[in-house]
């Protein structure tokens, strides 16, 4: 089959898909995989193929004609058609599909699946202008009313950290939060109250594609001390599903009665804290690269150096900072063998908790040129993974790839590999951290939370500088040697910009006094 024919087959099994079911998870990620099939073929930048599709949907759900479109082209402007649709409704939909749509939408910004110059501003003029309307709404429907801290009331210590999401000390957000906490308390002295808030959906409220659910840690549940090397944090959940009055007010009371200094939000869009912003001091820390959604007067970097573009909330509320990680300790020493890697091998690595959907058909061709040119290199792909396997499985390589599925021994794992190489993605700076430490060389392109770990040294800008540089790589021991000590070197570096005991207090006075200012 030509080119010609195959692209037609895709346009039309997807347009088969769009009219089919919807209303089940499993309809909607089989309408999401002819999306993807579409997207990898080159669909979005067919003129004819696009309008051919836009013709044949015409009279479908909006939402999930808009979004299907725009996970085929990356356009941007399908997601303003959405906010569009969405604040027409926004006193009336429910909050929870508003709430699934938003997230969904987020998921796709973050995996880099869109097209950021088709919108240049979206971010900052769309989607935080957006958020905020959504989180007025939640409140005059839900009849919310958290108590305010009265302004010069005496200090009394205490902090409240709230995050969307947390798992285990496993799950590399989660573990970060628990280093915060654990600074807070031990460097700076203050008595700390965890929020893990489950604030994102974990379940479909509408036909949304790709459609997004978020794990949820049934076993965290009330109020726990969790245990975290030789600290205790104290930690106050719900897994009760959805967006409720009962649910918001728990958190709100619990607040109150803690009576913190300060709040601090960890990560973007985080509803509970944003809540909150007309009430108490609120600062923001990122857990990844990008603009983060927050409402906080401070909204920290989470490695980086350049302000957001603009004048506006997010400019302003931006101060350099990078986010101090917690590393696994792995002290333990394995063989290849146990891995399943030949002794001989040059070993390349790919590591992450999203695999499945990281490692594309894009960046999968890229290993294979990677390959061709290096006979002796292997490809080990260490994470959770689904559907990988049988995509590399259909690769002329597919003898040199290998999933080793969640590796508990990382450290010993990555110091047994020669290349550390990163897709195209926002994620994985805890790997990327993890590497450095390791003496492992990162190859990454020229952005996502790899890129500020990596520093710009192990950065590239291409196709072509990716295979050239994993080649090289591959053929002198020397560049090899050299890069294995600019990796440590730039872990020790890393360590230093983490390590500076008084940049988090500053940030955190300075929102005390802006509260005082806006209050």
């Amino acid at each position: 089959m030509d080119e010609s024919s195959s692209r037609a087959a895709i346009l039309h099994d997807l347009i088969a898909r769009l009219h089919g079911p919807a209303g089940t998870g499993e309809a909607l990620r089989d309408i999401s995989q002819a999306c993807e099939s579409a997207r990898v073929a080159g669909l979005g930048s067919d003129i004819e193929a696009m309008a051919a599709l836009d013709g044949a949907t015409a009279d479908l759900d909006p939402i999930l004609r808009e979004s299907a479109l725009a996970y085929v082209s990356g356009d941007l402007g399908r997601y303003s058609r959405i906010l569009d649709m969405l604040d027409n409704v926004l006193d009336l939909a429910p909050l929870d599909g508003i709430n699934q749509i938003y997230w969904s939408m987020q998921r796709q910004l973050f995996l880099m699946r869109m097209d950021m110059t088709s919108v240049p501003d979206f971010v900052a003029g769309r989607v935080l202008p957006f958020y905020e309307r959504f989180l007025t709404q939640i409140s005059l429907r839900l009849g919310l009313a958290p108590a305010a801290r009265p302004v010069g009331k005496p200090a009394t210590g205490r902090v409240v950290m709230v995050t969307n999401q947390f798992l285990s000390d496993q799950h590399q957000p989660s573990r970060d939060l628990l280093t915060q906490v654990v600074r807070l308390q031990r460097e700076l002295g203050r008595t700390v109250l965890a929020l893990n808030t489950n604030m994102m959906p974990d379940r479909y409220h509408s036909p949304f594609i790709p459609p997004f659910a978020a794990a949820v840690e049934e076993r965290l549940s009330g109020d726990q001390t969790i245990r975290f090397g030789n600290d205790t944090v104290r930690l106050l959940s719900s897994t009760a599903p959805g967006i409720t009055a009962g649910k918001l007010n728990g958190f709100f009371s619990a607040v109150e009665e803690f009576d913190p200094d300060l709040v601090i939000a960890f990560g973007g869009s985080v509803i509970v804290a944003d809540l909150l912003v007309a009430t108490r001091p609120l600062l923001c820390i990122p857990t990844t690269s990008g603009q983060t959604i927050s409402l906080a007067d401070i909204v920290l970097d989470y490695g980086g150096r350049t302000v957001p573009p603009g004048d506006g909330r997010l400019a302003r509320s931006w101060r350099p900072f990078r986010l101090g990680m917690a590393l696994r300790q792995d002290d333990d020493v394995a063989s290849r063998a146990e891995f399943g890697a030949a002794d001989d091998a040059f070993l390349y690595v790919v590591v992450g908790n999203r695999l499945d959907t990281e490692v594309d058909t894009a960046f999968i061709a890229l290993l294979e040129q990677v390959l061709d040119a290096v006979p002796h290199g292997e490809v080990l792909f260490a994470g959770p993974v689904d559907t990988l396997p049988k995509r590399l499985a259909d690769s002329r390589h597919a003898a040199r790839f290998r999933c080793l599925g969640h590796v508990e021994r990382i450290g010993a794992l990555l110091r047994l590999c020669d290349v550390f190489l990163n897709p195209r993605r926002t994620g994985g700076g805890g790997s990327a951290a993890h590497a450095l430490a390791s003496g492992l060389p990162i190859l990454a392109f020229d952005s996502g939370d790899v890129a500020s770990i990596a520093g710009p040294g192990f950065l590239v800008s291409d196709d072509d500088a990716f295979i050239e540089r994993s080649v090289a790589l591959a053929a002198q021991p020397v560049l090899l040697s050299r890069s294995r000590e600019d990796a440590r070197s730039r872990f020790a570096a890393v360590k230093r910009e983490e390590s500076d005991p008084n940049q988090l207090p500053v940030y955190m006075d300075e929102a005390v006094d802006l509260y005082r200012l806006r209050s």
